[in-house]
């Protein structure tokens, strides 16, 4: 079976042509070998991909700057888009926002194997009370509403906080986490060097008390808030970015 019997020309010697069955064997291994090769190859290559998809994870949110005029939106907004690894070189202050800036910025964040990074989009409405009543049309799918005070308005706390809490109650805001920055920027250079100034500073725990007047128990417990001093300067602001950058992960749970 499996061989073939040829007759030479002299009739008393025959040639025997018969395949070795090793050779064949051999063969047909290789054969199936590189056909599993490349199987295998190709499951591995869709494996890595999928384990580096799952790692990689990406998720979108948006962040809702709002706060009274004069209190350094815009200034916190163009340091917050910046590129961490460069400084801000304007020196003059930044103009009244008549509308709203929009820009976008990644947060990373590590969790044992999994790698995420997380699309911030920043909303930076303009606070002047001709402005305000424009809000609410940028209320909706807001991740993290960021409040900001300017350090050294102290006489008008009461209204930043009192129009705090009415923007809460907003149904588009409901169990929206809400960061309070008392901000102190470096364009607040001449009272940063007035010794009254400096005395009559708003402290966090005052205005965690002044917020928490504003607001009903049951109120205060259905979402997150944080009160933070924030103070930027063009010399050493990576610190104070950072830690804005952690209570965003905190508060929005990245």
């Amino acid at each position: 079976m499996g061989s073939i019997n040829s007759k030479s020309i002299n009739d008393n010697n025959y040639v025997n042509i018969q395949p070795s069955k090793k050779s064949h064997r051999l063969s047909l291994f290789n054969r199936r070998r590189s056909i599993l090769s490349s199987c295998s190859y190709k499951t591995d290559d869709n494996d890595l991909r999928s384990i580096f998809n799952k790692r990689r994870i990406c998720s979108k949110k948006k962040i809702l700057i709002l706060g009274l005029d004069g209190s350094g939106k815009t200034d916190l907004f163009n340091r917050l888009i910046s590129d961490k690894k460069q400084e801000l070189k304007n020196d003059s202050p930044p103009q009244p926002t008549m509308g709203y800036n929009v820009e976008t910025i990644q947060i990373r964040c590590h969790r044992l194997y999994h790698r995420r990074y997380h699309k911030i989009t920043l909303w930076d409405c303009g606070g002047h009370a001709s402005l305000q009543p424009l809000w609410s049309y940028h209320y909706s799918n807001t991740s993290l509403l960021l409040w900001l005070i300017n350090i050294y308005d102290r006489s008008r706390l009461d209204t930043n906080l009192h129009l705090l809490s009415q923007i809460l109650t907003n149904p588009l805001l409901y169990r929206v986490p809400v960061l309070i920055v008392l901000y102190n920027s470096s364009f607040n250079q001449q009272k940063q060097n007035d010794p009254n100034a400096k005395q009559n500073l708003l402290t966090n725990l005052e205005v965690s008390f002044r917020f928490l007047a504003t607001l009903s128990t049951p109120r205060a417990s259905t979402f997150k808030w944080q009160v933070i001093n924030v103070t930027l300067n063009n010399t050493d602001s990576q610190t104070d970015l950072k830690k804005i950058r952690q209570c965003f992960r905190e508060l929005m749970e990245l």
